[in-house]
């Protein structure tokens, strides 16, 4: 009877230590899983920056006229698109060839062709033509008009490296075309 008493005061020796060790590699694993930063290995975050202004994923720019600098910081692979946005209090017309539209028919569309990047040193800089412009190109150089339209934000700007994204809303002004300016008007 001793012989049975031994081997099991062994196993249950055996059992305890491989629980207590499961209860410390647990342990250990739940704190560094809730104390450790997603934060790159160089320590700076994924941004984007706009006059000088860090801006959350959700902000608006506003009125984004045409040759606007970004700066990105925390990564230098990142990729940039924009989308039309449309909601209730910025739907409207437009005239795309002869075909009618109105602003949802585009909601959700991938507008980027419609606008220029390059690339800085720091980040990159969007350049447009207007609004017009912009679905032009989207649309395969068609001709757009648009008598008038809110100017509130229109377009869902998307700046993505890996899984870090930030989307930015803005609109934009229609082209000025058509004005003239009578020189023998202007006086000095």
């Amino acid at each position: 009877m001793a012989k049975t008493t031994g081997k099991r005061s062994v196993l249950w020796t055996v059992i305890s230590v491989i629980v207590v060790l499961l209860v410390v590699v647990a342990v250990i694993g739940l704190i560094v899983h809730f104390t450790s930063d997603d934060k790159p290995p160089s320590g700076e975050t994924f941004a984007v920056k706009y006059n000088g202004q860090t801006l959350s994923s959700g902000s608006s720019v506003g009125l984004m006229d045409s040759g606007v600098d970004f700066t990105v910081e925390g990564s230098t692979d990142y990729e940039v698109n924009v989308y039309a946005y449309c909601t209730p209090e910025n739907d409207f017309s437009l005239t795309v060839g002869e075909e009618p539209y109105t602003w949802g028919d585009f909601d959700g569309r991938n507008a980027t062709a419609g606008f220029d990047f390059e690339r800085t040193e720091t980040g990159f800089t969007v350049t447009h033509y207007g609004l017009n412009d912009i679905i032009s190109r989207v649309q395969n150089g068609m001709t757009v008009t648009s008598e008038t339209f809110p100017t509130v934000d229109m377009f869902r700007m998307e700046v993505k490296s890996g899984e870090e994204v930030t989307e930015l809303y803005f609109c934009v002004n229609a082209e000025v075309v058509g004005i003239t300016i009578d020189q023998s008007a202007i006086i000095f």
